[in-house]
């Protein structure tokens, strides 16, 4: 058989090839596409990008688990009553009470009262600081997280309460009076009281 009728057979032979590939489509089962590597005589794989329009973490997983979205939905915030029906410092006696000690920790009671004719409400919590000789001791108290505040009408005579704990391990000195701020008022009273300068926590009001 000579060389010239074997190229001639074999080149048939492709065409004839490529020409079922081109009735049939001839493609690859994977959406990739492929990169002959010669010198090294493997195939790369390269996926198609994904779309970028397409958070990934919005769906499950190949693997079954379902990921957690980092977007969520604003927190909801307690409402405070209306402006109109909150309590003024002129409807307010404000009083300190020095209360029990425990292991490290000292406490205090403040009262609200509405000594108004008509009912008002607070909201929230109060500013309260330590002071000694008149200036700031410590740091202004910071809020309690273990009770939500919830809005508390006031009839005329009606008292509402909060209270403060002191952590009393430092070595601070003591204070001689406490600054304390109603709920969302501006206005404040200073009271004598004597509690060690360290951090205090205090709770949002409550009915007494």
């Amino acid at each position: 058989m000579s060389r010239g009728g074997l190229t001639g057979r074999t080149l048939a032979a492709v065409v004839a090839t490529a020409a079922v590939c081109g009735l049939s489509g001839c493609t690859s089962s994977h959406p990739s596409a492929q990169v002959s590597s010669s010198d090294l005589g493997t195939t790369v794989n390269t996926p198609f990008p994904t779309d970028p329009a397409t958070p990934s973490s919005t769906g499950p997983s190949t693997s079954g688990s379902t990921s957690t979205s980092t977007s969520s939905a604003p927190s909801v915030k307690p409402t405070p009553s209306a402006a109109q029906d909150d309590c003024t410092m002129a409807q307010l006696t404000v009083r300190v009470l020095r209360g029990s000690a425990a292991q490290q920790q000292e406490f205090a009671l403040i009262t609200f009262t509405n000594k108004g004719t008509k009912a008002c409400s607070l909201f929230g919590f109060p500013g309260v600081s330590l002071r000694r000789a008149n200036a700031l001791l410590g740091q202004p108290a910071d809020r309690s997280p273990k009770t939500p505040p919830h809005t508390v009408k006031l009839a005329p005579g009606e008292q509402a309460e909060t209270t403060i704990t002191d952590f009393s391990s430092c070595q601070a000195p003591l204070s001689d009076t406490v600054r304390v701020y109603p709920p969302n008022l501006r206005e404040f009273v200073d009271k004598p009281l004597e509690l060690r300068g360290c951090q205090i926590v205090v709770d949002p009001v409550t009915h007494s």
